[in-house]
């Protein structure tokens, strides 16, 4: 039984392994970014979110603000445009009209971003679950073993057994 726990938590082990990863990548990217992409302003000029609308219709308040909207920006004189999902820049508020910082990548000006993780405190909270599940797979199948101390009773069997 003991076999069969300690290889069939492997597809548990390889996601865990799958979002620490990820995890690992994000930070470090991000922070490159933001440390080597300039930032300009943009500005809204449309917005919509189909979300707040059927929550407005509902009469509930909408808990997953997701905008899809354009925005327009200036990169070393030149204009350009964005469209898309709010979420795929790190904004989740988009009016028309309100100015937003945003980073670009020098080599690609159409490459935006708020460099904003949206969801990183839960991602957090997710990648803290995946490192202690891990460890514990690790040390409860795999070193538990080493580190096992002999008993009374194995010391007890072995002395008996030099001695008769």
């Amino acid at each position: 039984m003991f076999a069969l726990f300690r290889y069939g938590l492997l597809p548990a082990v390889l996601f865990c392994v799958v979002i620490v990863a990820a995890s690992f990548d994000a930070y470090p990217t991000n922070a490159a970014r933001e440390s080597t992409w300039p930032l300009t302003v943009a500005t809204v000029m449309e917005s919509q979110d189909v979300g707040a609308a059927s929550a407005e219709f509902r009469g509930a308040e909408n808990t997953f603000p997701d905008p899809h909207g354009s925005l327009k920006y200036v990169v070393d004189r030149k204009t350009y445009a964005w469209q898309g999902r709010g979420r795929d820049i790190g904004v989740t508020v988009m009016k028309p009209g309100d100015q937003i910082q945003i980073h670009y990548n020098p080599e690609n000006p159409r490459e935006i971003s708020t460099l904003v993780l949206l969801g990183a405190s839960t991602g957090t909270i997710i990648l803290a679950a995946a490192l202690a599940f891990l460890a514990f797979y690790v040390w409860f199948f795999w070193l538990r073993g080493f580190f096992r101390r002999s008993s009374p009773d194995d010391f007890d069997a072995g002395t008996a057994s030099r001695l008769g």
